[in-house]
């Protein structure tokens, strides 16, 4: 019997966006195949703006029917992982991008821990780096290990410590395994604003409400640095100093005097023109939602 047709276990949505990368798409759909866990299902949505990745996929497609692959216009990445999201049928959800890797036992030590407590919304673990060759990178400071041992926590208490520190200690959405209904409002949506740059953090700060959090101490999945992955896109780290602001200011995890010092300092880091700018920016990374959010927020705060 093939594994992934194992029902009886949850399945496990795989979710795959990728764009004109069929040779790393390649060895991370390898990794998802080689998932141990044995009831899953992998979605693969193509922004390419040629064939190479479909063609690739061809020999795929015919021998796995647990794949399923759709073709897509090319837009911001947000909309193909969001409309993966929506086809997902899994009551668990892993994104995988398509230039990362997971280890063999990603999704079974991760649904051990979902199938002992219920009400854990999202597990993640320690991560490493690797290059674009896949070899081993120093551990960095966003990465380092953040417990010495399998920990769980109340989602509301981490969710103070990550606004805290406002760093990324849950990890890239290649990292957490997260349970589908917890994000009732879908993907990279945080209070009823969808975000197009700062996808993971704003889905992380919506679980961390909704449910417990499972730090998994041995690294589970390797996230590539190379030249050409999203976040060293200038338009990307925009649309990111926009969206922390309105994080911050609308986040329920930190008291009323912590979320003001983090606000006066990032008015202070970026300044009256730069955050008024928003008006008339034309970035890709800014949804409507946010740019109207951001203008009620800042230009009464800075009037």
């Amino acid at each position: 019997m093939d594994l992934w047709k194992d029902k009886s276990l949850p399945k496990v949505s795989i979710l795959i966006p990728t764009y004109n990368r069929p040779e790393y798409l390649k060895l991370a759909l390898h990794s998802a195949l080689s998932q141990t866990y044995p009831n899953i299902e992998i979605i693969i949505g193509d922004d390419s703006t040629n064939d190479e990745t479909e063609n690739m996929l061809r020999p795929y497609l015919k021998q796995y029917d647990h794949i399923k692959y759709f073709r897509r216009t090319a837009g911001v990445p947000y909309d193909n992982m969001a409309e993966c999201f929506q086809l997902a049928s899994g009551e668990f959800i892993n994104f995988l991008m398509d230039d990362d890797i997971f280890h063999t036992e990603k999704i079974t030590k991760m649904m051990d821990y979902f199938l002992k407590y219920p009400n854990v919304s999202l597990v993640t673990s320690y991560r490493e780096l690797i290059d674009a060759n896949g070899n081993a990178l120093p551990t960095e400071g966003f990465s380092r290990q953040l417990f010495s041992h399998d920990t769980i926590a109340n989602g509301k208490d981490f969710g103070a410590f990550f606004m805290k520190h406002r760093v990324n200690f849950i990890g890239e959405p290649t990292t957490a395994l997260f349970r589908k209904s917890a994000l009732s409002q879908g993907w990279a949506n945080y209070q009823g604003i969808r975000y197009f740059a700062l996808v993971d953090i704003s889905s992380w700060l919506t679980l961390l409400s909704n449910g417990d959090f499972i730090y998994i101490a041995e690294p589970l999945s390797f996230f590539r640095r190379h030249a050409d992955q999203g976040n060293n896109h200038e338009a990307w780290k925009e649309g990111t100093y926009y969206e922390w602001g309105i994080l911050i200011h609308e986040n329920q995890f930190i008291d009323q005097a912590e979320r003001d010092s983090q606000i006066d300092g990032y008015i202070k880091e970026h300044g009256k023109q730069r955050l008024l700018g928003i008006s008339e920016c034309t970035n890709p990374y800014l949804s409507e939602d946010v740019r109207i959010r951001h203008m009620e927020i800042f230009q009464n705060l800075l009037n």
